[in-house]
């Protein structure tokens, strides 16, 4: 059986709005990516403030690709079961929900009426000096049962509503799309077409709760309710963003005096060293111009730098050696052995190459090498 016209227009709209949500997540992390570049050329700088204010647009910019993921997975849900839901909501499941949704949303509607004229009345029944008189009790003991069968009215639609409405995955991506789209990062007329759809198999009591996450039997996930909040990033978070992009563009950031000073024991190397040697005897300071020679503990100290470059030798850039390396191509099937080639190293190896076979030849030829040179030259001098 072929689809219905409705379910094929809520499936060409999908098919459009997946697509361009992931193209709003690309250019966004590419802005993203511009953004932290920018932050890093700011703390090479110095300028932390105006860094500060900035990571913000970043922080926002990751949030909002985190929500656009999260629609697309409840949007790809809804492609996939687009049949299963036109059959549910067409037919006499989909009309009992809309009646449920109705039935919930005349209740809260009454439950909030209700809390509103109750503290109507309450303020109404005092006195100016804040005494209630008889008649003001009576008021609110008339007030007390409509407020407790209220109650009771929005427990048993809780118990009732344990159930789904039409479908536990189903539900929850409705209520998702309707949450988001007031609140979602970026306008899109397609996702406004697909709310439109689903208010259509849902009704509009239930788009009108879901908006505020009042359905008891579908939620939005605490994940999207915090993406979706509109609140500015703690000083933590800004905090942990500028250390981890100076960390990724190699910047020094903090300096050193932000971190605090160094532990004393690390510090005080000489308060140590005459602490260790309190029972040596102290000799006298050298003046400026006395030839007399190092104290102890100098000469300690000398003693224990030399054996400590000789145990761990500083790590300089090697001579003839570039500071980049590149790894070498994997193996392959078309390709077992795979070699770099740079460019001109293959004209510098043939001269290598001649060379060498200059010298072997001119070692072929006769002609003494170097060193048998060198040690006939020393036996010419030893003789008298």
């Amino acid at each position: 059986m072929p689809p219905s016209a409705q379910t094929t227009r809520l499936v060409s709209t999908l098919r459009l709005l997946i697509p361009r949500l992931r193209l709003l997540q690309k250019k966004d992390t590419a802005s993203s990516v511009v953004q932290r570049r920018e932050l890093s050329q700011l703390l090479s700088e110095g300028r932390e403030p105006s860094a500060r204010i900035r990571v913000e647009n970043v922080i926002s910019t990751d949030i909002a690709v985190e929500v656009m993921e999260m629609v697309e997975l409840y949007c790809e849900l809804l492609l996939a079961r687009a049949n299963v839901l036109d059959q549910l909501a067409f037919g006499e499941q989909g009309t009992r929900a809309r009646l449920r949704a109705k039935e919930l949303y005349r209740k809260k509607n009454q439950a909030q009426a209700g809390t509103s004229a109750a503290g109507a009345t309450t303020e109404s029944s005092g006195s100016r000096f804040g005494f209630g008189w008889f008649s003001g009790s009576q008021k609110k003991e008339a007030v007390t049962p409509a407020i407790t069968s209220g109650a009771n009215n929005s427990e048993d639609a809780l118990t009732d509503e344990d159930n789904a409405y039409m479908d536990t995955a189903l539900d929850e991506a409705a209520v998702v799309i309707f949450y988001a789209w007031h609140r979602f990062p970026h306008e899109l007329r397609e996702l406004t077409m697909l709310r439109t759809m689903l208010g259509e198999r849902y009704g509009k009591e239930f788009m009108a709760l879901a908006q505020d996450n009042k359905i008891d039997s579908a939620k939005v996930p605490d994940r999207l309710l915090k993406g979706l909040r509109v609140r500015p990033p703690g000083p933590e978070l800004v905090e942990s963003y500028l250390r981890e992009i100076a960390k990724a563009y190699g910047i020094s950031w903090p300096d050193e005096e932000e971190l605090g000073d160094a532990p004393p024991e690390y510090v005080d190397d000489q308060d140590d060293d005459d602490d260790d040697n309190g029972d040596l005897p102290q000799t006298p300071v050298k003046q400026q111009g006395d030839q007399s020679q190092p104290s102890f503990s100098e000469a300690r100290r000398a003693s224990d730098t030399s054996e400590l470059n000789k145990a761990t030798p500083p790590r300089g850039m090697a001579t003839g050696r570039s500071p980049v390396s590149v790894a070498p191509p994997a193996p392959r099937t078309d390709n077992p052995n795979p070699r770099v080639k740079v460019p001109g190293a293959e004209k510098e190896g043939g001269k290598a190459a001649k060379q060498e076979s200059g010298q072997s030849k001119s070692n072929n030829s006769g002609i003494p090498e170097l060193d048998e040179l060198t040690r006939r030259f020393a036996d010419l001098k030893r003789r008298p």
